[in-house]
């Protein structure tokens, strides 16, 4: 059924799909921006916290970093191409829902940082803390905001 107000609703409806394409991709620039800060944070603490460590114990933690990375990065991919598109006509809470499925696959790909962040506290290897930066920066932009994602 068509009333006057239909195109008045339509607008405000794309002008809300704008606003909240923009906002997610804000929410996306804050989870890489704090994930850069964090890994330059970590540089500069390198040097005072430098420890000799057996190279097997090196090359364990960048192993395992390794394929924990590369299994994290296409569960990513696929959680996403199952989580979305959101469809704001039929769901109600579409904003919240969108913005709560993009906050967990932004959090799952932050977590081979966050296991080289513990390796970088507890052990000082450089290393495994650089693999880890690259392999979550990889993954989100794997799962960056796209326009289709919130119809």
């Amino acid at each position: 059924i068509l009333s006057p107000l239909s195109p008045i609703l339509y607008h405000a409806n794309m002008d809300k799909l704008q606003l909240y394409r923009k906002r997610s991709k804000q929410l996306y620039y804050a989870f890489v921006l704090s994930l850069t800060i964090t890994f330059l944070a970590c540089l500069p603490l390198y040097f005072y916290f430098k420890l000799p460590v057996h190279p097997d114990l090196s090359r364990s933690m960048f192993f395992f970093l390794s394929v924990m990375g590369l299994a994290i990065l296409p569960i990513g991919l696929l959680i996403k191409k199952r989580a979305f598109p959101v469809d704001s006509s039929k769901d109600p809470y579409w904003s919240y829902t969108a913005t709560r499925r993009y906050f967990w696959l932004f959090l799952l790909s932050l977590v081979p940082f966050a296991f080289s962040f513990i390796v970088f506290i507890v052990f000082a290897l450089i290393e495994v803390l650089l693999l880890g930066y690259v392999l979550s920066l990889c993954g989100l932009i794997l799962v960056r905001p796209k326009e289709e994602d919130v119809r």
